[in-house]
């Protein structure tokens, strides 16, 4: 009860201890009491502007020994709402000031009255007279006669003029002062743009500084205009998302000649800093069904100065030991068209099955649009399977064509955007049996953050498969669906979901339906944890019948680095079977999807 007491008397004592310290003079000098007010038609952005940047406003409530400090504050306060009013239109903007002085304090109190916004009464631009219809169009949209002559307005407008000679064949073009004069009678603003357009001119040569490995016939082959093309700076700017693209430049930075040529051209200047061209990267995970494995890769990314790539990977581990090589051509007989080739030779000991394989690949990549990629090619794989103790061996050649659709924001740890991969695989057994089958196959991914500054992603991942072709028996394991794993159904081990053959090894199927959906939380720069679930199923018919799915669930750790997230994730089945284990674990690099 006493308690009470004390915190009764604390609630009705505070707001007077307040008003007293409040109050009390000061020490040494005199309080400052302040107060702004805004009168007039700015919006609320602009009188909350004003008072955030108010130094009066700042030091509100604190001891002055010194009026002349204070007096020099004021007049700050007054340059400052003088700039942010012109900015925002009111050229006749007022500021009214009061100082009054008693024994304890200063008392100051400023009104700014707005008055009207200024219109722009007449808008000019000084130019070649033959351009200046292509200034004033491109200026419109940001500025007109009768818009509120706000002073980003006015600055945006000659940009966009200025560009639009540029982007006519005036790259050289400049903008000298701009004139803007305020007739305080009539209440509006007239402005004058001096633009030196320069003369018209077309794309010279280009000209490299910087280059060690890289070809210059190479690089120049990468550039979106052709000879006699007007100049102009969105093909430069094209330009230099395409040098930098090619992974080969630390720094590409392009900038026209400062002088025209003689015969109406103007030279290109690329100034680059290379990259080195070998890399070796490292990698290790862990998941319960496949266990450990190790990964190594050397790359060489500028073979023959070319911008030719040249892969080799040896994976070591459990369930996987092989070498594989991919070589890369980019830009093979067109710009944004990669010639590929891929082989493969190793070993995989997999729950469903132990094989010997060999494979190799050739295909072209190119590019339809900056989030469309269309890849075709051929395949022949060579396989030597073996299943309980006896063994097939079978020599298959396909015909793999792929979609893939990618708006996402980063690679290994996406926060918005949409994927969706689609793969069509004829193919026929060239031994033995001859048979045709059809592999389709599509993944969608969808991810979703409630705003830029939130630490929620939201995700969610489909996947849907069918073969078509021979009955199951006759399809090797190696090309059957298989589900189950962590990049698959977590709670279950790697393949281990779906039928089992009487020993209890998983015999995959002709169809597949997965889906998951995770809420991925990040409270710190480098640490996040994920709440997920999985479902999915293996069919042995040709189509899903989306029934008997199992789910499992879990929750996962991630520690960020400046590459990508590395994932640990711990999960268990939903309604555990006999033989299935209560947890799963897996560890690798990136989020799971």
């Amino acid at each position: 009860m006493s308690r009470l007491k004390h915190w009764i008397a604390a609630f009705i004592l505070w707001p007077l201890v307040t008003a007293a310290s409040w109050a009390a003079p000061c020490d040494d000098g005199l309080k400052l009491d302040f107060n702004l007010q805004v009168r007039g038609a700015a919006r609320q952005e602009v009188r909350e502007l004003l008072t955030s940047v108010s130094r009066l406003q700042e030091v509100e409530g604190e001891c002055f020994r010194s009026l002349a400090r204070i007096e020099a504050l004021m007049k700050d306060d007054r340059v400052m709402f003088d700039r942010i009013l012109r900015a925002e239109g009111f050229y006749g903007a007022l500021v009214d000031e009061s100082t009054r002085r008693t024994p304890e304090a200063v008392i100051i109190r400023l009104v700014v009255i707005t008055g009207p916004v200024y219109p722009v009464a007449s808008l000019t631009f000084e130019t070649d007279p033959a351009l200046e219809p292509i200034a004033r169009a491109a200026a419109a949209p940001l500025l007109a006669t009768g818009s509120p002559a706000e002073s980003v307005a006015i600055v945006a407008a000659e940009n966009a003029a200025l560009n639009a000679l540029m982007e006519a064949g005036h790259p050289l073009a400049k903008a000298e002062e701009r004139s803007v004069v305020v007739d305080h009678a009539a209440r509006s603003v007239a402005v004058t743009y001096h633009l030196k357009a320069g003369p018209e001119l077309r794309f010279g040569e280009v000209r490299f500084e910087g280059l060690d490995r890289s070809k210059t016939g190479y690089l120049e082959r990468l550039h979106p205009w052709k000879p006699g093309d007007i100049a102009k700076p969105s093909a430069l700017g094209e330009y230099q998302k395409r040098l930098q693209a090619t992974g080969l430049f630390r720094l590409v930075l392009l900038d026209w000649a400062t002088e025209p040529n003689a015969d109406g051209t103007v030279d290109v200047i690329v100034k680059t800093e290379e990259a080195p061209p070998r890399r070796i990267e490292l990698g290790a995970g862990y998941s319960t069904g496949e266990g450990a494995e190790l990964e190594a890769s050397w790359t060489h990314r500028n073979i023959g100065g070319t911008g030719n790539m040249l892969k080799l990977t040896l994976t070591a581990g459990e369930s996987e030991q092989t070498l594989a090589s991919e070589w890369r051509k980019p830009h093979f007989r067109r710009y944004g068209q990669t010639l590929v080739a891929r082989g493969k030779i190793g070993r995989e000991h997999l729950p469903a099955y132990t094989s010997n394989l060999s494979e190799a690949y050739l295909g072209i990549e190119r590019r339809l649009n900056r989030h469309l990629v269309a890849t075709a090619g051929a395949q022949v794989k060579a396989t030597d399977l073996r299943e309980d103790g006896s063994g097939d061996t079978f020599v298959l050649a396909g015909l793999p064509l792929g979609l893939a659709y990618d708006t996402t924001d980063v690679l290994l740890d996406p926060t918005r955007g949409v994927r969706v991969n689609l793969r069509l695989q004829p193919g026929i057994s060239v031994i033995d049996d001859n048979y045709l089958f059809l592999i389709n196959e599509v993944k969608a991914s969808t991810y979703w953050k409630p705003s830029p500054e939130s630490p929620l992603t939201l995700a969610g991942r489909v996947r849907l498969g069918t073969i078509a072709g021979p009955s199951q028996d006759q399809i090797p394991e190696s090309e059957r669906f298989f589900a189950g794993g962590g990049g698959s159904v977590r709670g279950f081990s790697y393949q281990g979901l779906g039928p089992k053959d009487a020993d209890g090894d998983p015999v995959g199927g002709r169809s597949v339906f997965e889906m998951a959906f995770e809420a991925r939380a990040r409270f710190s720069e480098t640490m996040g944890v994920v709440a997920f679930i999985d479902g999915g199923a293996i069919y042995a018919d040709r189509w899903p019948q989306f029934n008997e799915l199992r789910f499992g669930t879990g929750l996962g750790f991630r520690y960020y680095t400046a590459f990508a997230p590395i994932r640990i994730d711990v999960a268990t089945p939903i309604d555990r079977r006999d033989g299935e284990s209560a947890i799963t674990l897996y560890i690798g690099i990136g989020q799971s999807f």
